[in-house]
């Protein structure tokens, strides 16, 4: 494990490299000891083996058409298929998944459990990039709950994690080799899947779209517009959408788990859906698996204790190549992650939905907040600001069921541009201030009135006007392509192109 002395902000150079190369456990993580206990033997369907220590035990079970995690020999937590998405994988391949899932999704306990944390598992494959991904997302995790990660980076070299067996698990492979010619798509029905979902319609290209229901002890009320969505979506677009239930987030809501840190259950959150819709893809032999990364999430910012800060790093370009490499292994090449809106900033995301896929933009909700009762937008939180603030800047936002005017005073917490201090983690990267100031000089030549319109006259219009070149160069440019499929990208780039060529200039 790094030392956190070494999270000073690094140099260009040296982000270049870990772009490039994987984390080595020898680099990365320090070797700990895994101990080899006594031969497993089934008490039901859970892995058990005889412990007597006061170490926190965490196992798995599995069903038909569900595996369940069993946490601290007390609470169970189950992803759901539906039937026969699980049933068709055999037993060793489904101990491979969940020797990884669970290792992935439970591991953050590390920073609030004494003495440690024992595993009834094999060591999992992924292990080293588990830990590398949980590392990386400390400062973020931190800044939230507003706590120096110091101590939580010493915590992480300092606690005792054994496995039942210290031996790696095995690769998990397909029945038959997957094609490069099919694609999952997580849809959740904001932004950023609905445009990729109408880019893979008009390509004509083979999907085959999944829900991941992961709020519904958390978020009932988001739960019953989402399925009310894509009861509409399904029957007016004629797509079917398979739903996965997954309740496991929750294992860090639970009242009795102590000292709790909130956000806990987002780190590596990429690579443990990745890993739950591999009996997904594996089922329609399909190999990539597209998640919706847009560029924003690339940027970041440096905190208090100068340690560059991701909103996401899961979700980050650097990640994305070093996942698909660790999954190149566990899977012989059959899954790889890939990200179509990747070069796309969001208000260009934006822009191309409003203007190529109108149809789409009657599914759009995006916010989830608790707040959420009849309708899909709460109108009280930055998410609704946002989808109102870019939407007034290249189009409509009545069109995505935003009818309030959001530049109104009472709004003004909301908005990064009018407050450099801003406490939510997404919208601290220095970047999000320049596209808000973008959006807002769109919004305001579009015609829009109010009294942030009129703030942003007074304060930042003369700024807008000129770095005008600068930000749509920027914010409406196409960047990195790396995550984008071989086999899609040149098609996809057209379309961009046709979309943004006048605004990037």
């Amino acid at each position: 494990m790094e030392n956190p002395s070494s999270h000073i902000k690094k140099s260009s150079s040296k982000i270049e490299k870990e772009e490039e190369d994987p984390p080595d456990s020898s680099l990365f993580i320090e070797k700990k000891k895994f101990l080899i206990l006594e031969p497993r033997r089934r008490i039901g369907s859970f892995l058990v083996v005889k412990n007597d220590s006061k170490t926190p035990k965490i196992s798995y079970e599995i069903n038909k058409d569900h595996f369940g995690i069993k946490v601290f020999d007390k609470f169970r937590y189950s992803v759901k298929y539906p039937e026969p998405v699980f049933a068709d994988l055999d037993r060793k391949k489904k101990e491979t998944l969940l020797d990884n899932f669970t290792y992935c999704k439970t591991i953050p306990l590390s920073l609030i459990s004494n003495p440690g944390l024992f595993y009834q598992t094999k060591k999992p494959f992924l292990k080293d990039f588990i830990d590398y991904g949980l590392e990386k997302d400390l400062p973020r995790v931190c800044e939230i709950a507003k706590l120096k990660p110091s101590p939580f980076f010493k915590k992480i070299d300092e606690t005792n994690i054994t496995f039942q067996d210290e031996v790696s698990t095995r690769k998990l492979l397909p029945p038959e080799k997957c094609s490069e010619k099919k694609i999952i798509l997580s849809i959740s029905f904001g932004k950023d899947s609905l445009l990729t979902y109408g880019l893979l319609k008009e390509l004509g290209w083979d999907f085959h779209l999944v829900f991941v229901n992961d709020m519904e002890k958390y978020n009932p009320n988001e739960l019953k517009l989402k399925k009310e969505i894509i009861k509409t979506f399904s029957k007016e677009q004629r797509e079917k959408v398979i739903i996965l239930t997954d309740d496991t987030d929750n294992i860090f809501r639970n009242p009795k788990i102590k000292n709790n840190i909130a956000e806990l259950d987002g780190t590596n959150a990429m690579l443990s859906f990745a890993l739950e819709l591999i009996p997904v893809a594996y089922g329609y032999l399909a190999k990539y698996i597209i998640f919706g990364n847009e560029k924003n999430l690339d940027d970041f910012f440096v905190n208090g204790e100068k340690i560059e800060t991701y909103p996401s790093y899961d979700q980050s370009s650097i990640y994305t190549k070093m996942v698909n490499r660790y999954l190149e292994d566990l899977t012989n090449d059959n899954i790889e992650i890939v990200s179509l809106i990747k070069p796309l900033y969001n208000i260009a995301e934006v822009k191309i939905l409003y203007h190529r896929y109108p149809h789409l933009l009657k599914y759009i909700m995006s916010c989830s907040s608790q707040m959420l009762k009849d309708k899909k937008w709460c109108g009280e939180c930055h998410t609704c600001f946002w989808g109102f603030l870019y939407g007034a800047a290249v189009g409509n936002p009545e069109k995505i069921g935003l009818k309030e005017n959001f530049f109104k005073k009472k709004y003004l917490n909301f908005c990064r541009l009018f407050n450099p201090n801003i406490q939510k983690v997404y919208e601290k990267p220095p970047a999000v201030r320049d596209e808000q100031l973008l959006a807002f000089y769109l919004a305001y030549k579009n015609g829009y009135k109010g009294e942030l319109i009129n703030l942003f006259k007074k304060l930042y219009l003369k700024e807008a006007k000129n770095r005008e070149r600068e930000l749509r160069k920027k914010f409406f440019g196409i960047h990195s392509t790396n995550t984008l499929p071989e086999e899609l990208k040149d098609k996809v780039l057209k379309i961009y192109r046709e979309e943004l060529k006048d605004l990037g200039r």
